[in-house]
Formats: structure tokens, C-alpha cells, sequence
């Protein structure tokens, strides 16, 4: 899936909800008016920018506990180590103490990242942007490199003295599920986006989401956390039953006897349809499973509709169906095209729930 550079920064900006700080900025606008830039210049931009902001507001620091052999005590005497080691002999004592530093998690994920991205081959990565990384991690020589994993992304705890690392971490972790090593040391290449990723179906889910919270509130979309219940009372010490959750769940308007809830299921795959141009049933019966638990777990309100999502490039498409209790909507979002004919059809697909939900579309 081909993603224009300057569509791909709005959809991390709204799937990620950093909406006020980098879309309405004049970073913003030069992000969106560079055509036809590979997805990896952009990362390294959203990089070198974000760090410089962080850099004139000040890094984070942290303590961390150090240990060493000195001459004069300070902080707390080891005795045991002392004692291991015949350091008294020697006129020293072994010592632990903390040390404010900058050389946390955080900044090592930072400079790890520009590192990396920073290796590619000459022909992936533009040069001034190679050089601007590279010069930035220089200024960081107490913070030591480390492995981009992912369990080291969710080990960073966000506080307020430290939010502002938000959207620069996220860009690193887009970043380092990119990048696969080569057969030499220390080179990397840039994986580009396909549609079978499971981290491109997330950015799509959370993009589609994000873009409803923050231009169309008048739906009420719900949060991700929000669950469909099956309903089912297990016996003691059965396993348990998983959640359902749906992509996006627009909550209908009581005020209304017309109005229904709408549950969409957002797919960003390779083929949307099946052999003959079938819907695909195994899309179809997950969006079905939804359906029908839901009016189950909720007799009261009127049976919910359904939409089936799909990311494509280049092509569009639009069905209508009056399964019994259901209608269920498939539909396309390309997301191959430019910016502004995006938000066109994003606010299409909004009017369109808003039509399936019985309610009247507010056109932006």
C-alpha cells in the first residue's frame, strides 16, 4: 500500500491524538506540501524536529544509582564490597550513590532511533536529514544506545514532566518496527507499508477513530476500551471468554426512535474481497458476531447497523445490504490520495453513519 508522505503525517497525527501541537503548526503545513517523499524522510523529520523541540525545552533526567570504588565517601558505603575487595589497603572505600543524568530510557530509545535511521543505505535516506540525525545524537554522548524493543517502548512511564515525549516516541516506535537488519553489522533497511501489517490496520483503526473524535464529536464515538458482551455466564474455574471489542461503536441517540447504534469494523488488508468478488466471510461473520451480541446483551434499544472498513489505494467502492435486523454497509477509504480529498471522504464516511445511525448528517 502506497501512502503519500504528507497523508501518512495526518494519519499519525490523528492516530495518535496529537492534534493541536503538530496539525494546526507551521511544521505542519511543510510536512503536507512535500509530494512524492519516501515514508522514511518524513519519520526523520518528525524526528529531528521533535527532539529540537524537546531540546529547547530541556531532556529529561532521572536518578540512577551508581557504584564505584572512590577515595572519599559519598552517599552510601557498601562494607560488604569494601571488605570483598581489600579496598581499605588501597585507601578507598566502595561506594553507592545517584547521579541526576539524562541517561534514561527515554533519550536512549531517542538516540538509539536516530542511530539506526541514520544507517540506512545512502539511497533510502535523504543526506541532510542523515546528517541532521547524526549531529543530534551527538549531543548526547552520556546516553548510552540500547535495543529497540518493544517491551522497552512500554516500560517509558508518561508523567506531566514528561508528556512531551509523547509524540517523539511514538514516531520512534513506528520507526524501529520498520527497520530490519542487514547481513552487515550495524546496517539497517526501511520496511515500507503494506496493507497485511498488523501495524498498518492499527494506524488505520486508530486514524478513522481519532479523525471522528476530533472533527465530527457530534457522533459520540466511544473509546477503544469500550467492550461488546457475550452474555455468557461461565461455571467456576472455566476459562474465561474473551472480549469483544469493536474497532469504532457509535452510540445511538436515545432522543430518537429512529436512531440505532452503528458498529464499524475497520480492515486494512491486501484483497478486500474474496474469489468472484464475494464479501470476505470470515470479515463479514466477526462484524455478524458483533451484531448480534450486542442487541442480544441490549434488548432494549433498537438492532444495531453495521459497517465493514476497508483501507485501499487507488480505488473506491460502496455497498449497501438489508441483512434481516442488520443493514450493513462495506465501503472503501482510499487512502492513497491527497490530504484534502481524504478529509473530503472522511467526512463523507462520518455523514454516512450518521445516515445508518438514523440520525442527520452535519456536513463540515
Amino acid at each position: 500500500m502506497k501512502i503519500p508522505a504528507h497523508t501518512l503525517y495526518v494519519v499519525l497525527c490523528y492516530a495518535w491524538e496529537r492534534y493541536d501541537e503538530h496539525l494546526d503548526s507551521a511544521a505542519a503545513r511543510e510536512h503536507a506540501s512535500v509530494p512524492d517523499d519516501l515514508p522514511q524522510n518524513l519519520l526523520a523529520r518528525l524526528l529531528r524536529d521533535s527532539f529540537r523541540r524537546l531540546w529547547r525545552r530541556g531532556l529529561d533526567r532521572g536518578y540512577l544509582e551508581r557504584a564505584e570504588d572512590a577515595r572519599r565517601p559519598k552517599g552510601k558505603i557498601d562494607m560488604a564490597r569494601t571488605v570483598a575487595r581489600a579496598l581499605r589497603s588501597r585507601a578507598r572505600v566502595a561506594v553507592r550513590y545517584e547521579e541526576l543524568t539524562r541517561n534514561v530510557l527515554p533519550n536512549r530509545l531517542v538516540k538509539s532511533t536516530m542511530l539506526r535511521l541514520a544507517s540506512l543505505p545512502a539511497n533510502d535516506l535523504d543526506h541532510g536529514l542523515r546528517h541532521d540525525l547524526l549531529r543530534l545524537a551527538r549531543l548526547l554522548p552520556e546516553v548510552d544506545e540500547v535495543e529497540l524493543r518493544g517491551e522497552f517502548f512500554h516500560g517509558v512511564q508518561l508523567h506531566r514532566n514528561n508528556s512531551d515525549y509523547g509524540f517523539l516516541l511514538s514516531v520512534c516506535r513506528l520507526v524501529a518496527g520498520r527497520l530490519v537488519p542487514e547481513g552487515r553489522y550495524g546496517r539497517y533497511r526501511f520496511r515500507g507499508f503494506a496493507a497485511s501489517d498488523t501495524e498498518m490496520g492499527n494506524l488505520f483503526e486508530a486514524f478513522v477513530r481519532g479523525f471522528l473524535k476530533r472533527e465530527r464529536p457530534e457522533l459520540g464515538v466511544w473509546p477503544r476500551n469500550r467492550q461488546i458482551s457475550f452474555g455468557t455466564v461461565a461455571p467456576i474455574a472455566a476459562p474465561a471468554v474473551p472480549a469483544m471489542f469493536a474497532d469504532i461503536f457509535v452510540p445511538s441517540r436515545r432522543a430518537s426512535e429512529r436512531s440505532r447504534s452503528v458498529i464499524v469494523e475497520t480492515k486494512c488488508v491486501n484483497e478486500p474481497f474474496a474469489r468472484e468478488g464475494k464479501l470476505r466471510s470470515d470479515h463479514l461473520y466477526q462484524l455478524w458476531a458483533y451484531l448480534t451480541n450486542y442487541s442480544r446483551t441490549n434488548p432494549t434499544g433498537r438492532s444495531p447497523a453495521g459497517m465493514l472498513l476497508y483501507a485501499t489505494d487507488g480505488h473506491s467502492f460502496r455497498h449497501a445490504y438489508g441483512f434481516p435486523g442488520h443493514p450493513i454497509e462495506v465501503r472503501s477509504l482510499d487512502l492513497g490520495q491527497a490530504w484534502p480529498d481524504l478529509r473530503r471522504d472522511l467526512h463523507d464516511l462520518a455523514n454516512d453513519m450518521a445516515e445508518l445511525g438514523g440520525a442527520s448528517a452535519s456536513a463540515a
